[in-house]
């Protein structure tokens, strides 16, 4: 499978709606003899099977960059010299951060080119998102079976584990936006410029300022929070997030001793290429009344001092497979807690339910209808809490 210029049609995986099996089904019942840029074309299965690029659903034929051919010689001189550069696009859809090469804009400085350089960028899409890249102030040429008729562009559409190579001659001098031009994915960090020669720009007297006020566009801290209000307790979570760093504080507040409350608050850093890995420094603040002073053992035969306790952590969180994430922590008096939990899984449009299950034999499940943007109603058993049902407020 040629996993480049597009010709892995991603439009049956990422557009049922428009290709589904039930339209295919009919198109083929028919007859009708596949459209090919507004023309009749009846594919011959003697042709090149990468020149057109039909949908296992359907018969529609999708263009794809291996077809494109400028009506020109695009070459570039054979004279200049050539800087190579690959980028990996990379990013976390869950916690919604992009980068090329599991770095923001945030996190790199400005690429030096020197004028009449020819930039040759190989560009490998390491996500399940399509990126389209796209470069200001030049033209490029996306190469392809074309040679020197290689057509000339200035976004690429690169799909998801496809690697594609773009060249052009960096004859202009200025500093040169590269970024996705999903402009969500750009502001979450998918951006580089591209520093030709040392210009001048009366209009700009300070570009490092200039580049870090744009950097910290990239970085941006962002704020989370939701709290339940049911007939059992009161509990919720917020967080405040930016590229890498989490600070997280969730809370459990009960209408009597019995259930008392907990404050679970965790500073961490995300690392890794997908930044599926969180090591982190926790607080837990417990205090609760259950009449006879019971403590509980953990699954390790460690006595844990719920009723009133205060307790220093040091942990790591991972992601498993299924968005699972599997959190272990030590606290500085020795007691030692694995937990699982997954939140937001989609049960319906509207339903969503989640779980947490520790060794300290605590364990939580949950169902929220979500009835707008910020309100919901949640229903949940919690071991410590019992069971509650009320209205659930969202940031």
């Amino acid at each position: 499978m040629n996993m480049s210029l597009n010709q892995m049609d991603m439009n049956v995986v990422m557009y049922p709606e428009i290709t589904g099996e039930e339209k295919g089904k009919k198109a083929k019942d028919n007859g009708q003899p596949m459209e090919h840029h507004g023309e009749n074309h009846k594919m011959n299965t003697d042709e090149d099977p990468n020149r057109y690029n039909a949908n296992a659903l359907s018969n529609i034929v999708t263009l794809n960059y291996a077809m494109l051919k400028s009506p020109h010689n695009t070459t570039l001189p054979k004279d200049a010299p050539v800087k190579e550069l690959k980028f990996t696009l990379t990013g976390n859809m869950n916690r919604y951060v992009w980068s090329m090469d599991n770095k923001v804009l945030a996190e790199s400085d400005k690429i030096p080119v020197k004028k009449g350089e020819i930039l040759r960028i190989t560009i490998h899409n390491n996500s399940m998102m399509r990126h389209p890249i796209h470069l200001h102030g030049f033209d490029f040429r996306v190469l392809n079976e074309h040679g020197e008729n290689a057509p000339m562009k200035n976004i690429i559409d690169i799909m998801p584990m496809e690697t594609d190579t773009i060249e052009f001659l960096a004859n202009t001098e200025g500093d040169w936006f590269f970024h996705c031009h999903i402009l969500y994915h750009m502001m979450a960090g998918m951006n580089r410029v591209f520093a030709v020669d040392d210009y001048k720009n009366p209009e700009l007297p300070n570009k490092e300022k200039a580049y870090k006020m744009l950097q910290r566009e990239s970085n941006m801290p962002h704020l989370m929070a939701q709290s339940d209000f049911a007939i059992n307790g009161i509990d919720g979570e917020a967080m405040l997030m930016n590229a890498r760093y989490s600070l997280g504080t969730e809370w459990r507040l009960g209408y009597n001793d019995m259930h008392g409350y907990e404050v679970e608050t965790h500073l961490g850093r995300y690392i890794g290429k997908m930044q599926w890995l969180m090591p982190f420094i926790g607080f837990d603040w417990r205090y609760r009344k259950m009449g006879m002073d019971e403590h509980e053992q953990n699954l390790f035969g460690q006595v844990n001092k719920k009723d009133n306790r205060a307790a220093v952590s040091l942990g790591v969180m991972y992601t498993l497979p299924m968005l699972v994430n599997v959190q272990a922590e030590v606290y500085h008096d020795g007691i030692f807690r694995v937990s699982l939990m997954r939140e937001d899984i989609p049960i319906s449009r509207r339903l969503r339910a989640g779980f947490m299950v520790n060794t300290d034999l605590e364990y939580m499940a949950d169902l929220r209808y979500i009835l707008t943007r910020h309100i919901g109603i949640r229903t949940h058993y919690d071991s410590d809490m019992g069971f509650g049902v009320g209205l659930s407020l969202i940031y």
